[in-house]
C-alpha cells in the first residue's frame, strides 16, 4: 500500500481530532440552551464578552501579555545570540536542559516558590537588606511587577529555543564576511544576527504572547488584590452560569489566533519571495 496514502489518512484523522473541540466551541458560541432540550440561536455570549466590564479585563490581560512577550523576546534573543556565538554545542545542550527543568514541576508549585522568594520576608529582600545594611522591602505581595517578572522568566525559555534555532541556521559566510569587515560583536549583533532573525523574532513574540495571555498562577499567587487573568475571568463566568460566554470567548481567541497565524504565514511567504 502507498505509504503516502497512509500518511495522508493519519494526517486527516489527527486534523479531525484536533478540530472537534474547535467545532464544539464555534457551535456553542452561537447557541444557548434553556432547559434540557430547548436550544436557540443567541448572541448573548458575545454581548457579555464585549461588554465594558469584560472588555476592560481582556484589554488588561492583553496589554500585560504584550509587555511580557516584547520583553521576553528581547531578552531571549540576546541570550540566544550569546549562547550560539560564544559557547560550544555541548554547553548549549546543557543550557537548554537546564531552562526546561522548571517546567517539569507543576505550574502552581513553581509559582508558589516564587511567592516565597518575592514576599516581604522573602529571600530577595533579605539579600538586598544584607547588602545595604537596612531593612529593604523592594518586593512585596501587592507589587504587580512581581507578576511581570515571573511571567517574563517563564516565557524566556520559549524565546531562547526559537531564536537559537534561527541563529544556528545563519550561513557561516555571513559571519566570515563580518570578520573580514572587522565588525565588533555589537555590530555583528545589529547588522547580521538581528536582520536575519526577523522571522524568528516574530515567531517568538507570537508564541510568548499567547503563552503569557493564558498564564494565571502568577496573578493568583503574586498579584495581590489585582487578580485579573484569563482563568479568573472564565471562573467568574462559570460562577454566573454564563457558559455560552465562555465558549464565545474561546471562539474569539481561536479566530484571533488563526488571524495571527495567517499574517505570520503571509509575512514568511513575502520574506521567501524577496530572498529569491
Amino acid at each position: 500500500m502507498n505509504q503516502s496514502f497512509l500518511n495522508n489518512k493519519l494526517f486527516v484523522f489527527l486534523t479531525v481530532i484536533i478540530a472537534i473541540p474547535i467545532i464544539v466551541i464555534a457551535a456553542l458560541s452561537f447557541f444557548a440552551t434553556d432547559g434540557i432540550n430547548q436550544t436557540s440561536f443567541s448572541l448573548e455570549g458575545f454581548k457579555e464578552i464585549f461588554s465594558s466590564l469584560r472588555l476592560n479585563e481582556l484589554l488588561k490581560i492583553s496589554g500585560r501579555a504584550l509587555i511580557v512577550c516584547i520583553t521576553a523576546t528581547a531578552i531571549s534573543f540576546f541570550v540566544a545570540y550569546l549562547l550560539v556565538r560564544n559557547t560550544s554545542k555541548y554547553f548549549q545542550s546543557f543550557f537548554f536542559i537546564l531552562i526546561t527543568l522548571p517546567f517539569l514541576a507543576n505550574e502552581s508549585v513553581r509559582v508558589f516558590s516564587w511567592q516565597y522568594l518575592l514576599s516581604e520576608n522573602g529571600l530577595f529582600n533579605k539579600i538586598l537588606s544584607g547588602i545595604t545594611g537596612n531593612q529593604i522591602t523592594f518586593f512585596n505581595g501587592t507589587n504587580i511587577m512581581n507578576v511581570y517578572l515571573v511571567m517574563i522568566i517563564a516565557c524566556i525559555p520559549f524565546g531562547v529555543f526559537i531564536n537559537a534555532a534561527s541563529l544556528r541556521t545563519i550561513p557561516n559566510i555571513y559571519w566570515k564576511a563580518s570578520d573580514d569587515l572587522n565588525l565588533n560583536s555589537l555590530n555583528k549583533f545589529w547588522k547580521v544576527a538581528l536582520p536575519l532573525s526577523k522571522f524568528a523574532l516574530l515567531a517568538s513574540m507570537l508564541v510568548t504572547f499567547f503563552i503569557s495571555f493564558s498564564l494565571s498562577s502568577e496573578v493568583n499567587y503574586l498579584g495581590g488584590d489585582t487578580k485579573i487573568s484569563l482563568r479568573n475571568l472564565v471562573l467568574s463566568l462559570m460562577s454566573a452560569s454564563k457558559f455560552q460566554s465562555i465558549f464565545s470567548l474561546g471562539f474569539v481567541i481561536t479566530i484571533l489566533l488563526f488571524v495571527f497565524i495567517l499574517l505570520f504565514k503571509v509575512f514568511n511567504r513575502n520574506k521567501i519571495s524577496l530572498t529569491k
